[in-house]
């Protein structure tokens, strides 16, 4: 059993640096090369690769520490927990923009409305 657990940490463990080392880097590449204005027109689908390379880029060290310390493998969960520290900033950042960008929300009545029924929120009555 635990010659299973330890083979399914070496898989888990792989396809986080695989991810981390290939992937990540390449969503980015799309995400910076989908932003370059062709012909003078943009497409919005540079904010999709970033927000997936922010999103990989801090899960994936998140699972590897996880899984790296879980089976007590110290080198691993230095690199993991290394690449975790810049990647969380990354992703603290691109959610704090996303954040504050975000439409205000819509205005509500700006005058009294009465209803009928014997109670009222209006001021002075």
């Amino acid at each position: 059993m635990g010659e299973i657990r330890t083979a399914w940490a070496s898989v888990v463990l792989a396809l986080c640096v695989v991810g981390l080392l290939l992937v990540v880097p390449f969503l980015v590449l799309l995400g910076f090369l989908a932003s370059i204005p062709v012909f003078g027109e943009t497409s919005g689908a540079a904010g999709g690769y970033l927000t997936w390379a922010a999103v990989l880029g801090a899960g994936l060290p998140l699972v590897g520490v996880v899984v790296s310390a879980t089976t007590r493998r110290r080198g691993w969960t230095w690199f993991f927990g290394i690449c975790l520290t810049p990647a969380a900033a990354v992703a603290a950042f691109a959610w704090a923009d996303h954040v504050r960008h975000a439409p205000p929300p819509p205005p509500g009545p700006r005058h009294c409305v009465e209803r009928s029924g014997g109670t009222t929120d209006c001021p002075g009555g």
